[in-house]
C-alpha cells in the first residue's frame, strides 16, 4: 500500500516528466488505487524500488506504462464536428489559395488519443472538398504521450461508442465490420501517421517538421500556467505563416501572448500565427 507523501511523490515525479498535473482529490481518490495496482502488476513491494527504477532506471517500457497510466483519452469521431466544419468550409480552401500548389498542407493533432479526431479530418477533407483534395497532397500527423493510444490509433480497429456519431454512408463507405468492432479502410490507415512524442520535447517536436494546422484540443486544461504558456510557444514555432491553432472549447491562449491572433471564422475561435513579434 501506498501512503500519501509517496503517491504525492510518484505524481509530482509524473508532472516533472510530463507537465501533467493530478490535484490532491484525484489523487486520492483514482490514481492513488492505480499506482498500488501498478505496484503489484508490475512485480515492486515497495515504493522505493518502484521509484528508483522510474527515476534512475532504464526500463523505458516501464516509464511509458506509468505514463500511459495518468493520460486521459477520451474521444470520437466527428467530435465537436463544427470545427471540421471549419477547418473544411473556411480555413483549407484560404491556405489553398495561398500556398503554392506544389506545397503540401500539414496538419498536427497533438495529442491524436487513439486516433478518431486525425481520422475525423481525413473523411472530411476527402468528402467535403474533394476538389481541393484532388490538386495537393496533404499530410496528416498524430503524436500522443500515451503508447497504447497510439498503438491503436494504427490498428484503426473501434468500438461502437467511438463511431456512433458518424453517418451511415460514412461508416459504409470507410469502416469494415470485424465482430464487435469497427476497422477503418486500410488506405486511409495507411495514408496517416502516428508517433509517440511528449509535446514538451520542443527538439522531438520540431523534428516532426511545419504545419499549416495544429488541432491540439483539451489538452491544456491538464498543464499549469507556465506549462501551457511552453507548449503554445511550441505550436508557434511548428506553425508555417499564417498557419491556425484549434483548441478545445473551454481553452484559450493567454491575452498576453501576442504571438498568437484571435479570430472568428464560421461557427469557431481560431488563434492564427503572428510572425515578428516584438
Amino acid at each position: 500500500m501506498l501512503n500519501d507523501i509517496d503517491a504525492r511523490r510518484l505524481r509530482d515525479f509524473l508532472e516533472l516528466k510530463t507537465g501533467i498535473f493530478i490535484d490532491d482529490e484525484k489523487l486520492r481518490k483514482i490514481y492513488k488505487r492505480k499506482y498500488e495496482e501498478f505496484m503489484q502488476k508490475n512485480g515492486f513491494d515497495n515504493f522505493y524500488a518502484l521509484y528508483s527504477q522510474l527515476v534512475h532506471g532504464k526500463d523505458s517500457k516501464l516509464l511509458q506504462e506509468f505514463i500511459n497510466l495518468s493520460t486521459v483519452n477520451e474521444t470520437y469521431f466527428f467530435r465537436e464536428a463544427y470545427q471540421f466544419d471549419t477547418l473544411v468550409e473556411e480555413v483549407l480552401p484560404k491556405l489553398h489559395q495561398i500556398r503554392p500548389l506544389d506545397e503540401s498542407i500539414n496538419i498536427l493533432a497533438a495529442p491524436s488519443s487513439s486516433g478518431e479526431e486525425l481520422y475525423s479530418i481525413a473523411i472530411y477533407i476527402m468528402e467535403k472538398i474533394p476538389q481541393i483534395f484532388a490538386k495537393r497532397d496533404f499530410v496528416l500527423v498524430g503524436i500522443d504521450i500515451d503508447s497504447s493510444m497510439i498503438k491503436k490509433a494504427k490498428e484503426g480497429l473501434y468500438t461502437k461508442r467511438s463511431i456512433a456519431k458518424l453517418p451511415s454512408h460514412i461508416l459504409l463507405k470507410y469502416f469494415k465490420q470485424k465482430g464487435n468492432l469497427f476497422e477503418i479502410d486500410k488506405q486511409l490507415r495507411d495514408g496517416l501517421t502516428f508517433k509517440v512524442v511528449n509535446v514538451l520535447d520542443f527538439y522531438a517536436m520540431k523534428r516532426l517538421g511545419k504545419f499549416d494546422v495544429i488541432f491540439s484540443r483539451n489538452m491544456l486544461i491538464y498543464f499549469d500556467e507556465k506549462t501551457k504558456q511552453k507548449i503554445l510557444a511550441t505550436f508557434h514555432a511548428l506553425l508555417k505563416p499564417q498557419g491556425y491553432l484549434f483548441l478545445g472549447h473551454a481553452e484559450k491562449v493567454p491575452f498576453d501572448m501576442k504571438i498568437f491572433r484571435r479570430v472568428k471564422i464560421g461557427k469557431s475561435i481560431l488563434y492564427q500565427k503572428v510572425e515578428n513579434v516584438s
